[in-house]
């Protein structure tokens, strides 16, 4: 009996732990098959992006060699020179990364030739330019020819890459969903095994259970033969030597019973121990899911504030939409006066000129061919250009090198099609800035419809351009930002919610913990968001009270000191009492600290230093990290502005400084920054002693 339930229980472990062997090795060729597929993935995207960077040569020497024959100026083959050896470079190294690959060598010796052809034909025209030789439009047409070839087998080449790409993304597809659901089944029957081997041991136990009462019930009837055969002993003395070999039996069966009783107390004992574990377990559920029934509710309380912070980025985005209406329906009344004024030139030139040096726009005149011929004080006021410089085509000078190409022909487009047109570039001011602005051009017809001359203003728009770019990052950042610990308590639910029938004592609490600090990374994003919009409407109200400065920082410090990472050295005056919002202050003091810790993590000592000065209190907040770049420190405090160190970017959403700022303000303090690269930085603030009346 005891061989059988040994034989049992080797068995049932013995297949389990042949199944989970079987699957730790399809898993392990099933990662290297995916880990190879991730790496042919990879090799695909080169391949694409090769191609992509030799089109995006082959369009930057286009590019410089159409600005030379529009202008004569040899600044614009800057991109022209050097691309020959840049794009049969890169064109090579797609012939050497495909190597494996017959149709894309084809393709590749295809692209190189044409290549090389079409810089042929870009170095004809240059040529010809610089001999004063006329350009025709067939030498225009065949450049086009060869580049509009170069690129259909460009495309050739990319489909080709990209329905490699496919195959080899298909092939990933598979082996990352596959893989899961293999080890999930391979768990489940060796879970099965278990099962039904547990089963088969209680069975055992049950069956000699049995067999130890149909002992007892022998006992006692061997003990009832006994009592007979001792008052039969004088008729039975023939018999004595029978019953002795008798007894000598049940003795021995005796023994065996006293080593099955010995086996089955030992059984006894593993199933209550089994029993103490399974209520530990079973406790160690209920706090899980406690744990997880919190999560729950403050997941909904933090949809709601993310309800709350939409609304508030739509109202943002509708103020910005009417400041786009409100500039709109600026340049359309600019572009009505300057309709009326163009019709007062034809009756007085003296009424003209005076209504052009009035307008705050820079305002032009020029003929038919383009050449201005008249600026209004605007142009020369911000572009320090004279008229000389200026006359003719001189005033593209002022036009970004990037902006020029597009504007030039942008601005022969309008001259030739006879009607009003704008667009949009960024001219040079004075002192070597460029700001954008948009230029109008409106023509002046006589009674026959002939055009006279045109008329052009351009309207600085510079602000407006950096404040839809401030909304667009804005948007990005936010929704990354938001988007990162939501993906992670997702995730964290996901595998709560796949082993809720089975849980772990070990995993349920891990992801319980993660899943509480998306939610505290969440919250804090949230809580910048709904801070500035109550900066906006004006709902932040501070509750001023006298309270010691000193002691508001060693308690804000402790967070950081009981890490233990980072060692706060904090110095000053002890006694110094401030009247202020404290929560406030301490969110503007933890904001500086976490500053130090995020930019500068290889500096281990920060330091704080409280003092009086002016009538008002000081705290500073000193790293020794990398420090900040001069031109980024004006912008430290505005809102959405956020550093990046070394090429590195950090997380945020920008608005820790400008929340800190504007809190301060509220105090009629200041706040500011002390920094040099390499050195360090030292972030400070004032808050006023005591209440002004």
């Amino acid at each position: 009996m005891r061989t059988r339930l040994t034989r049992n229980l080797q068995i049932g472990f013995g297949i389990s732990i042949s199944i989970l062997i079987v699957s730790a090795i399809a898993s392990y060729g099933s990662i290297e098959n995916l880990i190879k597929s991730s790496s042919l993935v990879n090799h695909s995207d080169s391949v694409i992006q090769k191609l992509e960077v030799t089109v995006s040569v082959m369009k930057d020497a286009e590019t410089g060699q159409r600005g030379y024959l529009l202008t004569g100026y040899e600044d614009f083959l800057e991109p022209y020179n050097g691309s020959r050896k840049k794009a049969i470079a890169y064109t090579n190294e797609f012939l050497k990364m495909t190597a494996d690959n017959p149709h894309q060598q084809v393709w590749g010796s295809k692209i190189k030739e044409l290549l090389i052809h079409r810089l042929d034909i870009l170095h004809k025209l240059i040529e010809k330019k610089k001999s004063g030789t006329p350009i025709t439009a067939e030498d225009m047409l065949e450049g086009k020819l060869a580049m509009d070839s170069l690129r259909n087998v460009v495309n050739h080449a990319e489909l080709e890459e990209k329905n490699l790409l496919n195959n080899r993304l298909s092939v990933l597809n598979r082996y990352t969903y596959d893989t899961p659901f293999f080890l999930f089944i391979a768990a489940v029957v060796a879970v099965a095994i278990s099962v039904f081997s547990y089963f088969r041991v209680i069975n055992e136990v049950k069956e000699r259970a049995r067999l130890f009462d149909e002992l007892r019930d022998q006992e006692q009837q061997t003990a009832t033969l006994n009592e007979e055969l001792t008052a039969t002993n004088e008729e039975l003395a023939s018999a004595n030597d029978e019953l002795s070999a008798a007894n000598e039996e049940i003795n021995a069966t005796n023994e065996e019973l006293a080593a099955a009783n010995e086996e089955l107390a030992s059984a006894n004992e593993e199933i209550n121990a089994t029993n103490e574990d399974l209520a530990a377990t079973n406790e160690e559920l209920n706090a899980a899911n406690e744990q997880l029934n919190e999560s729950q509710e403050d997941i909904r309380d933090l949809n709601e504030k993310l309800g709350a912070s939409n609304e508030e980025l739509s109202a943002t985005v509708d103020e910005l939409y009417q400041s786009q209406q409100s500039l709109k329906a600026l340049n359309d009344d600019l572009e009505d006066r300057v309709k009326a004024r163009t019709k007062a030139l034809t009756e007085s030139e003296g009424r003209f000129r005076i209504m052009m040096e009035t307008m705050p726009q820079i305002a032009w005149v020029s003929n038919n061919e383009g050449e201005i011929n008249f600026f209004n004080k605007r142009w020369y006021t911000y572009t320090g250009m004279s008229y000389d410089e200026s006359k003719g085509w001189g005033w593209s000078a002022g036009i970004h090198p990037d902006d020029l190409p597009f504007a030039a022909e942008k601005y022969k487009e309008i001259l030739l099609s006879g009607e009003s047109g704008e667009f949009e570039t960024r001219k040079r001011r004075k002192d070597g800035d460029y700001r954008w602005h948009l230029a109008r051009l409106q023509p002046v017809k006589n009674e026959d419809g002939e055009v006279q001359m045109w008329v052009g203003t351009a309207t600085d728009i510079h602000e407006l351009k950096n404040l839809q770019q401030q909304k667009d990052d804005f948007i990005s950042i936010a929704s990354h930002e938001l988007k990162t610990p939501i993906t992670s308590l997702k995730a964290s639910l996901q595998l709560l919610d796949r082993i809720k029938d089975t849980p772990s004592a070990l995993t349920v609490p891990k992801l319980v913990t993660q899943a509480n600090k998306s939610l505290d990374r969440l919250n804090v994003l949230v809580e910048d968001l709904l801070n500035v919009s109550r900066l906006n409407q004006g709902q932040i109200h501070l509750h001023k009270t006298k309270f010691n400065l000193m002691e508001l920082v060693n308690d804000t410090c402790q967070y950081i000191r009981i890490e233990n990472v980072y060692q706060v050295v904090v110095t000053g005056e002890e006694a110094l009492q401030a009247f202020a919002d404290a929560k406030r202050v301490e969110q503007v003091l933890v904001n500086f600290l976490n500053n130090a810790i995020k930019y500068a993590p290889a500096s281990k000592q920060i330091k704080i230093n409280v003092e009086k000065t002016d009538g008002m209190a000081k705290v500073s907040v000193t790293d020794h990290g990398p420090g900040i770049a001069s031109d980024k420190v004006p912008h430290l405090f505005d809102r959405y502005f956020r550093v990046d160190s070394a090429g590195m970017q950090f997380s945020g959403l920008g608005l820790g400084l400008y929340i800190s700022a504007e809190i301060i303000k509220k105090h009629d303090g200041q706040i500011g920054v002390d920094s040099e690269e390499g050195k360090g930085s030292t972030f400070w603030f004032t808050i006023p002693l005591k209440g002004r009346g």
